[in-house]
């Protein structure tokens, strides 16, 4: 296009100086006015994006995506990066703090259901800061989260030892608690002998699945990021054909 452009502002068979090939009106530039650059296109200001596990409503399915925080609004989208939902900053009426890890949005709605989902992420963390400042009249710390605050900032160590206890009394509460390394040496503490409330082949099953969820999390993490690299490719690649498009358009215009 370029060089059928180049010929037509300066054909060969054309005897005199390609200045003369235009028309006068043309070849003086307009008073008052600019060149404007196009608009830059890109991705919406992100604040932050995570992995999470969501579920829609009271619906007990549940399926891998992210969560992400705009400086408008919040943006859901399920593990193949598609949107599933996307909430205005005005339109969201509540969001619940469970635990440091898990949150509910909701959007309510007179004569229709409301619009609800529910996030579990290992970065929540990271978000749950970000939403106070953007939501703080309309964040709501519930119990799980107000305890968790109360209590001091663990180390790693007893993290990981405090999330696997937790995990564990979930799957069979009989099991009695093995110390941290975090912990106080000498301290013990006593055997649960309490009736288990699930099989051991229940349990297993359990264990097996939390394996699997991790996996995902992982799984979906990488792919969002690799994603989100492939997109940053695509919108680069977008402004340099917008610019060339742009660039030849204002060329052919000259011409007519």
């Amino acid at each position: 296009s370029s060089r059928l452009l180049t010929e037509l502002e300066s054909p060969s068979w054309w005897p005199f100086s390609s200045k003369l090939w235009k028309m006068p009106a043309e070849t003086k530039p307009k008073g008052g006015t600019s060149t404007a650059s196009p608009k830059a296109l890109g991705k919406e200001g992100v604040m932050v994006r995570i992995p999470a596990v969501i579920s829609q409503g009271t619906a007990s399915h549940v399926k891998a995506g992210s969560l992400t925080i705009l400086v408008s609004g919040l943006e859901i989208h399920d593990s193949s990066s598609l949107l599933m939902h996307r909430f205005e900053r005005e339109d969201i009426d509540d969001v619940k703090v469970h635990t440091p890890y898990e949150i509910s949005i909701r959007q309510r709605f007179i004569g229709k259901p409301d619009i609800a989902y529910r996030l579990i992420s290992a970065r929540m963390p990271e978000a749950i800061p970000i939403l106070e400042v953007q939501f703080s009249k309309k964040m709501e710390l519930l119990e799980g989260a107000l305890t968790s605050r109360s209590t001091r900032t663990p180390s790693p160590a007893e993290k990981g030892c405090s999330v696997w206890q937790a995990a564990s009394g979930l799957m069979d509460p009989a099991m009695h608690r093995e110390p941290c390394s975090g912990s106080q040496e000498g301290q013990s503490l006593p055997l649960q002998m309490s009736e288990p409330f699930v099989s051991e082949g229940d349990a297993q099953e359990l264990r097996q699945i939390l394996r699997k969820l991790k996996s995902l999390a992982l799984d979906t993490e990488m792919e969002l990021e690799r994603q989100d690299e492939a997109l940053d490719g695509i919108t680069a690649a977008v402004d340099r054909t917008t610019l060339t498009i742009d660039k030849h358009t204002r060329r052919a215009k000259k011409l007519t």
